[in-house]
């Protein structure tokens, strides 16, 4: 993650200056609609439990049938080390949860390299084979730039430490353009190809990136400048290139250069706490269309072959909320469920395959969820889903939906509006001024919905609907859905408690064959509007 230094930038400024500091214990009056604070410990967590019946029941739902394994490159990192020296068997445990549990190792040049040309790889090979036995894969993270991750006869070649960051730094980096420093790490990373360890199969991730005024060699070139442009960052890239050959695709990069796209790399960022951020951005295929909706532009070269495509989504420790951090979020606790959930379904939104968490989670069956979908493609994805919600973004005005290969739009006689404002704790520097909300539903009179076209290809398929929706109103809500033996309905009623709800439907041989943004499935309400929050197909 890149904790950037946020007092005094401008980034975020908190709401509600003068509020006493606490940490929130019981559940939110500002945000009802998702579980109090509470950090799950990994030995808690548990898929929610598949039901094979219509029904209606509180609260959201993340179920998959039970059959349903992860994707391959889907990869749930939660655990980290940055002890080379310690055995992994007295850090992770076994997980029985559908996922593929994933450790990063951080790993410092000075433990590798520890006299100069001596290079010792034993140990990171033990450790990775540690991390298989146990179950989990492993993602690389190779640290060489600051002063405390280069060896320390480094201080003896004359180079020089960079000055382009602010004296309150987190950490002091050396020039890595200097040739003392180029040709050493270039070197390193041929010792690394030479290892054998890129070809090892429990290592699915390995990241390259450069220097930074935080934790991590973050980025992947000097700051404000292309990186594609600089000599020195294209033989780094070069140097990864041929020491993971034949995989490529194994290796992300801290920030965007094309070059190294071309080469088979991916990306990883890091902020997804933030979750409006990259909106629009058309590199990682985040455009809007001329309605303001979201949409995932899948030809993006960072999506078209699916690399190694990452995010963290790890910013929710107590400590968040005091000046320590700097208040990142806020001055209590109490928003960061529902910035939890939000983030993930971003992450999930933006087609990521591998994501960076705490050791905890603050929604456990939802983790669980994410961690089965991470990696899928259209043509894989057990389930597809729509966030009916709408942003206010600097510069674009209504930004609409998160959406997975399941799409909402308006058209005549299925006019929608945004509903159930909830309140940003923070003012994050993408949104509009003065429009510090999100809208966490749609509300309308006839809601249609389309079916991404590839998925399930037109055929009949048995499936499962779920609608989280706001019980506000009475009447009955009917779902309408083609199937091979005609047109079926299914209806949900309200009676105005005010919860968020989710209604299952299974619905036998349904076929999804209207052509573009046609509708496949429709919901009318019969009464008063309906307030719809999100909707999942899911595949039997």
């Amino acid at each position: 993650m890149n904790h950037r230094k946020i007092k005094g930038v401008g980034w975020l400024v908190l709401i509600g200056v003068g509020l006493a500091l606490f940490v929130s214990a019981a559940p939110s009056k500002a945000y009802p609609y998702w579980p109090e604070y509470k950090k799950v410990p990994l030995s808690d967590i548990r898929p929610q439990e598949w039901r094979a019946a219509d029904d209606v029941t509180d609260g959201w739902d993340w179920s998959l049938p039970p059959d349903v394994k992860p994707a391959e490159n889907g990869l749930l990192a939660i655990q980290r080390t940055s002890n080379l020296n310690r055995s992994l068997d007295k850090l992770i445990q076994p997980l029985n949860l559908p996922v593929n549990p994933t450790i990063a190792l951080w790993i410092k040049w000075k433990q590798i390299e520890p006299v100069e040309g001596q290079y010792e790889f034993a140990t990171l090979r033990q450790r990775i084979e540690e991390a298989d036995a146990l179950g989990y894969s492993v993602v690389l993270r190779l640290l060489c730039s600051a002063t405390t991750f280069a060896p320390d006869w480094m201080a003896q070649k004359g180079v020089p430490i960079r000055t382009e960051y602010k004296a309150d730094s987190k950490m002091v980096n050396y020039e890595v353009s200097h040739p003392e420093f180029h040709s050493r790490y270039m070197r390193l990373i041929e010792a690394l190809g030479q290892s054998g360890i890129p070809q090892m199969e429990p290592l699915k991730g390995a990241f390259v990136g450069y220097a930074s005024p935080s934790n991590g060699d973050e980025g992947i070139g000097p700051h404000g400048v292309d990186a594609d442009t600089v000599p020195h960052v294209i033989e780094r890239l070069d140097a990864w290139a041929r020491a993971f050959k034949g995989v490529e695709n194994k290796v992300f990069m801290g920030g965007v250069s094309q070059y190294g796209l071309e080469q088979g790399f991916g990306i990883r960022r890091g902020f997804v706490e933030m979750y409006l951020y990259h909106i629009p951005d058309e590199g990682i295929g985040q455009t809007l269309d001329e309605n303001g909706y979201l949409w995932m532009d899948e030809s993006a070269e960072l999506l078209r072959t699916n690399p190694f495509h990452g995010e963290e989504n790890e910013e929710y420790e107590e400590a968040w909320a005091t000046p320590a951090r700097d208040c990142r979020f806020g001055t209590t606790t109490e928003s960061f469920s529902y910035r939890y959930f939000t983030s993930n379904l971003r992450l999930l939104q933006m087609r990521c395959n591998y994501v960076l968490y705490n050791q905890f989670s603050l929604m456990p069956e939802q983790l669980v969820w994410v961690g089965q979908s991470l990696g899928r493609t259209v043509e894989d994805s057990p389930d597809i889903w729509c966030a009916l919600r709408e942003s206010q973004i600097r510069k674009h005005g209504a930004v609409k939906n998160f959406e997975r290969w399941l799409y909402q739009r308006d058209s005549e006689g299925f006019e929608t509006k945004p509903a159930m404002r909830i309140e940003h704790p923070v003012k994050m520097w993408m949104v509009e001024e003065g429009m510090t909300y999100d809208y966490v539903a749609r509300s309308g009179k006839r809601i249609g919905l389309a079916v991404d076209d590839r998925w399930c290809g037109g055929k009949p398929t048995d499936v499962a609907i779920k609608v989280s929706y706001f019980d506000i109103g009475k009447g009955e809500v009917e779902l309408g859905v083609r199937t091979k033996r005609g047109s079926v309905t299914r209806t949900f009623k309200r009676t105005d408690t005010g919860k968020l709800k989710t209604a299952t439907f299974f619905i036998d041989q349904a076929v999804f064959s209207a052509q573009g943004m046609e509708h496949d499935i429709i919901f009318q309400s019969k009464g008063s509007n309906a307030v719809l929050s999100f909707v999942r197909i899911v595949r039997l």
